[in-house]
């Protein structure tokens, strides 16, 4: 019976978190002017308070100068290969965010798979869990890039596509 739930749990991870998806992405970084209503440049970024991965509230600051956002397993994994390599204070001493969606992931994967696992990494990760708030930042058709929102005191100044931890490192600078 146990064996039974465990590979139930395992097959839902793998159908949820997109393993089987064969999708190609463009490996150039794309500039795109708007994801979503209220992702465009020019806007105000809209702000919101969500729980990281060791439950602590936090909140996109004012002085922030990049949002990275991932909408995918793949993605996150990616973003995940660079910051593993980088010294604890690397976001916040760049004045970066790294914001995840877990939100189409089924609860007790996240709890018993997803989190404990965030849990084991040095630096903080915002985590969307509710679906209707990452409708606000989310757009499907680029769900499976790597989305790095500029900004300037909330203000979306370049909205940036890619899809390798290389140009995210390029885009972040040392």
């Amino acid at each position: 019976m146990k064996k039974t739930i465990y590979t139930i749990i395992i097959a839902t991870a793998i159908a949820v978190s997109g393993c089987g998806k064969n999708k190609t992405l463009d490996t150039n970084m794309q500039k795109v002017n708007s994801l979503t209503n209220d992702i465009t440049v020019g806007k105000v970024l809209p702000n919101i308070t969500i729980k990281d991965q060791f439950d602590k509230p936090i909140s996109i600051k004012t002085d922030t100068k990049k949002a990275i956002f991932v909408f995918t397993k793949n993605s996150a994994h990616t973003v995940r290969e660079l910051l593993d390599s980088k010294p604890e204070n690397y976001l916040s001493n760049k004045k970066i965010t790294f914001i995840a969606d877990i939100s189409g992931m089924p609860s007790i994967i996240s709890s018993m798979f997803a989190i404990p696992d965030l849990k084991k990494h040095k630096y903080s990760v915002m985590l969307i869990k509710n679906e209707d708030i990452a409708k606000k930042y989310k757009n499907t058709k680029y769900e499976d890039y790597i989305t790095v929102i500029d900004l300037n005191s909330f203000k979306i100044t370049k909205i940036i596509l890619l899809s390798k931890a290389e140009q995210l490192e390029k885009l972040i600078g040392d």
